[in-house]
């Protein structure tokens, strides 16, 4: 029976991998060569949050891989790899721990997008397009800004609409 639900989690898992490659690297629209829209951390977040950190992580790295097999998109950058880990192992931590410490869904949901859009996205991000293009990291500060911000709020939106619309069904 174990095996079963850890083979039933990793196809889930790999659907939810599937559908961050697609949102990212098929469907993301490119502004400019330091900005992107896509939605494909959501599925990320997902994948840490329904099934751990463990899954999450892995989750991420086959989606950056992956994706730059089907499309670069740029230029490569191992810190946009550990950026997909770090997108799909912490929010399972968060949810992990803090189911234990009896936080709300809305509170653990503020506080993955805080990480996935504050540290990952808002402070890590421009530092590797630092060391890609030599752009001045506080430049790429204040412009990551204005992206992240409006970002952060429509995934924290939908992530809490995911969770508590899908998740139910999807466990």
């Amino acid at each position: 029976m174990k095996n079963k639900i850890l083979v039933n989690n990793l196809v889930k898992a790999a659907m939810l991998t599937a559908l961050s490659i697609i949102l990212s690297r098929v469907l993301g629209i490119q502004l400019t060569p330091n900005i992107k829209i896509s939605f494909g951390t959501l599925p990320l977040m997902l994948t840490g949050i329904l099934f751990g950190p463990m899954l999450g992580a892995l989750s991420g790295l086959a989606s950056d891989l992956i994706g730059i097999m089907i499309n670069i998109g740029g230029t490569y950058h191992p810190g946009f790899t550990l950026g997909a880990i770090l997108t799909g192992m912490v929010p399972g931590i968060i949810f992990k721990y803090g189911k234990k410490k009896n936080l709300s869904i809305k509170v653990l949901i503020l506080l993955v997008i805080l990480f996935v859009y504050g540290i990952n996205h808002g402070l890590l991000t421009p530092l590797w397009l630092t060391q890609l293009y030599g752009t001045p990291y506080k430049v790429l500060l204040a412009g990551r800004a204005v992206k992240v911000i409006p970002d952060a709020i429509v995934n924290y939106i939908l992530l809490l609409l995911v969770y508590e619309k899908l998740i139910p069904k999807i466990k």
